[in-house]
């Protein structure tokens, strides 16, 4: 798996008392963010390993709040440089590889799909893979594989 952050920078610290430290990263359009704007990550802030982390990918960059038992740890405060490297920790998305792998259990569904226009399999694939949540995705194959159970 591919890092989604990987470089050296430099931790800061808010001016106000009781400010946090933290990293701020470029802007990730790309990541799947929550509703808070946050993305669960994992990773390493130099040899310290980050788990069940979240940052929070803003308008304005991404930021990681980097605490102070890790900051012990590495042994760095702000203005100080760090190696950071971090990956996403969301669960995998649904795709149409694991629809076909649903289908591949089931060979009479998988011959019935295959013989579907290519514009009605692609109609099908589309519609599973455009529900917002993963549950959602879920369901729309289980009622696609439904409908290839009844078509013929």
């Amino acid at each position: 798996m591919n890092p989604i952050f990987n470089d050296h920078i430099k931790l800061e610290k808010g001016e106000a008392k009781g400010a946090w430290t933290f990293v701020t990263m470029p802007v990730m359009p790309h990541l799947p963010k929550k509703k808070n704007s946050t993305v669960k990550v994992r990773g390493f802030i130099d040899d310290y390993e980050l788990k069940d982390i979240h940052i929070w990918a803003m308008k304005k960059g991404t930021f990681l709040a980097v605490k102070t038992e890790i900051r012990k740890v590495i042994k760095k405060e702000a203005g100080d440089t760090v190696k950071l490297e971090l990956f996403l920790d969301e669960p995998e998305s649904a795709n149409e590889d694991d629809f076909m792998a649903c289908l591949q259990e089931e060979p009479t569904l998988l011959a019935r799909f295959k013989k579907l226009p290519k514009a009605k399999q692609k109609e099908m694939t589309d519609w599973i893979f455009s529900a917002k949540t993963e549950d959602e995705k879920v369901n729309r194959m289980a009622k696609a594989m439904e409908k290839l159970e009844g078509a013929f």
